[in-house]
């Protein structure tokens, strides 16, 4: 089985669109829990709309 230079590029593309998602994903994470200790400092309450997701069964 040969492996072509066309093949070898689409995976390393692949694994990096699967890698920048994974940062995009952690540095999303430290942007929300930044604003929440800004606005807790800031004594801002934090006002949620009810959602299908609150009753989610697999929520930690």
């Amino acid at each position: 089985m040969e492996i072509s230079i066309i093949q070898i590029i689409l995976l390393v593309i692949i694994v990096l669109a699967i890698i920048g998602s994974i940062l995009g994903w952690l540095n999303t994470r430290a942007i929300l829990k930044e604003l929440q200790d800004i606005k807790r400092e800031l004594g801002i309450k934090d006002v949620r709309k009810p959602s299908i997701f609150d009753n989610d069964l697999d929520k930690d």
